[in-house]
């Protein structure tokens, strides 16, 4: 099995990628616009602009059996994403389409944007046979494009739908755990208690996660299961949380103090922060000195502005024979540890 990683600099694409190095007679392709450094053994860098696919080196892609596609745009409003990541993703088809005459597999994450968990209340517990959302949205569009592709070019297909992805990534600003510890080091360099950044009803509601770790796994088993050929799954780690319930154990990774909820605009407090940030790298010899490259804070208000229950039911992907889950307030500070541990936060 070779599986061409489209996205590898992301959270999600280099946690699979370091995945793949644990499995016997796997090899995988981590394609990317910047070339990723320091990959295991079994693992090619692969730097492309896929809206250009221009590479030298496309003979190495004839091995491919299975795609994964993470690869995602930012804009600055929901309606702004849609045209440039259907572009995308049109592209990567058309892609490996020409280059990969052995691929069998194509796995597309999505999230629970795909049931309007971005615009307000929605129903929840989430399934998989939801209605969609009015006026739509790019997942819609990527995947009427996925299966119509299929048909003809004889593909099967996942999609995997998870919330917040945690884990470590270097150049991944849309990273929970990213946003949580540069947010903490910076009230710490700032001699203030950790207050929520969000309102009171954030506080309060009910939300949910998905490790990176869990989710490489889930895209591994969906990517050879029979079970998974074109369908649809929730992925996240199997329980909910509640920030209240959370918070003073974040504050304890940082040896801060709590207060209550501030609610404010991190775009707008924050801004002036990235300087601090690089001096905090500088003292403590830190790995990425550029903020804007480790979290983004609009990514934050969104998080921490989210007023009511995120809930994705998981029994359809659990019925069909994945049954992995992991406790997420105790993966979150583990996580928090490990980016101390890797010098992306200061000690």
């Amino acid at each position: 099995m070779t599986v061409l990683v489209i996205g590898a600099s992301g959270i999600i694409g280099r946690a699979l990628v370091q995945n793949l190095a644990t499995q016997e007679n796997v090899k995988s392709i981590a394609a990317s616009r910047r070339p990723e450094n320091n990959l295991p053994p079994n693992s090619i860098a692969f730097p492309i602009d896929l809206l250009n696919q221009r590479q030298l080196n496309e003979g190495i892609l004839e091995e491919v059996t299975h795609m994964v596609y993470c690869a995602y745009t930012d804009a600055p409003t929901w309606a702004a994403q849609r045209a440039p990541n259907v572009e995308l993703f049109n592209a990567t088809l058309d892609f490996v389409e020409s280059t990969c005459p052995h691929l069998k597999h194509i796995t597309l994450l999505q999230g629970t944007k795909a049931y309007g968990s971005h615009l307000g209340p929605f129903k929840t517990p989430a399934k998989e046979t939801d209605d969609r959302i009015a006026n739509g949205f790019f997942y819609y569009d990527q995947h009427d494009s996925l299966i119509k592709r299929s048909e003809i070019q004889g593909w099967n297909w996942t999609v995997v739908r998870p919330h917040v992805v945690i884990g470590p990534a270097f150049r991944s600003p849309l990273n929970l755990i990213a946003v949580l510890g540069v947010y903490a080091s910076l009230i710490k360099a700032m001699n203030q208690p950790l207050a929520f950044p969000g309102p009171k009803e954030a506080f309060g509601a009910i939300y949910q996660a998905t490790d990176s770790n869990l989710l490489s796994n889930a895209i591994n088993w969906a990517g050879e299961n029979e079970n998974a050929k074109n369908q649809i799954f929730n992925v996240t780690n199997g329980d909910f949380f509640r920030w209240s319930n959370l918070w003073s154990r974040i504050a304890s990774v940082f040896q801060l103090e709590t207060t209550d909820p501030k609610p404010q605009s991190l775009v707008e407090t924050m801004s002036h922060a990235a300087p601090l940030w690089k001096r905090l790298s500088q003292k403590h010899g830190l790995v990425i000195e550029d903020l804007s490259d480790l979290v983004s804070w609009n990514f934050a208000d969104y998080v921490f502005g989210t007023t009511w229950d995120v809930m994705s039911d998981t029994l359809k992907i659990r019925k069909a024979g994945f049954m992995e889950f992991i406790d997420s307030e105790e993966i979150i500070l583990k996580r928090l540890k490990e980016l101390k541990h890797m010098k992306i936060l200061p000690p």
